[in-house]
Order: C-alpha cells, then sequence, then structure tokens
C-alpha cells in the first residue's frame, strides 16, 4: 500500500523537477536527460533536448509530434500536430533515444499501476472498480425498457 502512494507521489501535481527526474530515474534507471511524466491521469510526458541545466535546453512534448526527420549535420525537423516546424539541434539518433526513453517511462509507470490496482483495488487512483457503483448496470437496462414502454403507450 505504501509503495502505492509513493509511485503516485513521485508524480504528483506538488513535486518538482528534482522529484520528478527521481521518479524517472526509480523506473527506467535514467539520469542524463531523463523524461518527465507531466500529469500521470492524462498521459502528458515530456523530455528534454539537452541537459536539463543548461540554457539549450528545449523541453518536447510527444503526443504532439506528428513528424521528425534528420536536416543537415546532427539537426532534427519536428513537425508538430499543428504544422508548426521547428529545428533543434540535436541528432536524428539521440531525438530517437529520448522518444525511446519516453516511451520506456510511460510503459513502466503504466505496468506499475496495473500492478497496483490489482493488488489493491480499493486504491485505483485511476479508474474506480466497478463493484463501487451505486447501482447495477441491470438497473439502467430495467429503466430504459419502462420508459420506451411508457413511449410507446403515449402514441
Amino acid at each position: 500500500m505504501a509503495l502505492v502512494a509513493c509511485l503516485f507521489s513521485l508524480f504528483s501535481t506538488s513535486f518538482s523537477l528534482v522529484g520528478r527526474k527521481e521518479g524517472t530515474k526509480h523506473l527506467i534507471g535514467v539520469t542524463h536527460k531523463p523524461p518527465i511524466i507531466i500529469d500521470p491521469v492524462t498521459s502528458t510526458y515530456v523530455f528534454p533536448t539537452a541537459a536539463p541545466s543548461s540554457e539549450d535546453c528545449i523541453w518536447i512534448f510527444p503526443q504532439h509530434i506528428k513528424d521528425y526527420k534528420t536536416v543537415g549535420y546532427n539537426h532534427t525537423l519536428i513537425t508538430f500536430s499543428n504544422q508548426q516546424t521547428v529545428e533543434i539541434d540535436m541528432s536524428l539518433a539521440s531525438f530517437n533515444n529520448q522518444i525511446a526513453r519516453t516511451s520506456m517511462l510511460h510503459m513502466k509507470f503504466s505496468q506499475k499501476m496495473r500492478m497496483m490496482e490489482s493488488n489493491f483495488p480499493s486504491m485505483n487512483m485511476f479508474f474506480p472498480p466497478a463493484t463501487l457503483a451505486a447501482e447495477t448496470r441491470r438497473y439502467y437496462n430495467t429503466m430504459i425498457s419502462e420508459n420506451k414502454d411508457s413511449d410507446d403507450k403515449d402514441e
């Protein structure tokens, strides 16, 4: 139970960049240019193009990338879903590596949350178990049938 709280709190909105970097280190072991979970509920992730302490660092949100390709020597051209393009000083290989790290972080976090949800269903923070519903689904099917029958009688 403590692990659930620990995992979720590592990526809660109150944690700093340092705390989020620690969460990434814990899950995938990456310490250099680590991808970060911004919001685990909406699966919002971001990765840096350089060391986060560098003035040249640009943070990329991969869910907004439509396409990317190499341009010249050690440059990558990114096209975002809004059709804007940005050329960054990063090789295509490094860019692909950052995309892969971000995907790994997403996968590992999702696996940990599924494991916690199955071990502790009452602690499920994303999708409450169906057993917590006030009424059964059958109740709603009955109501739909009754309403339909009364509509038919009115005609």
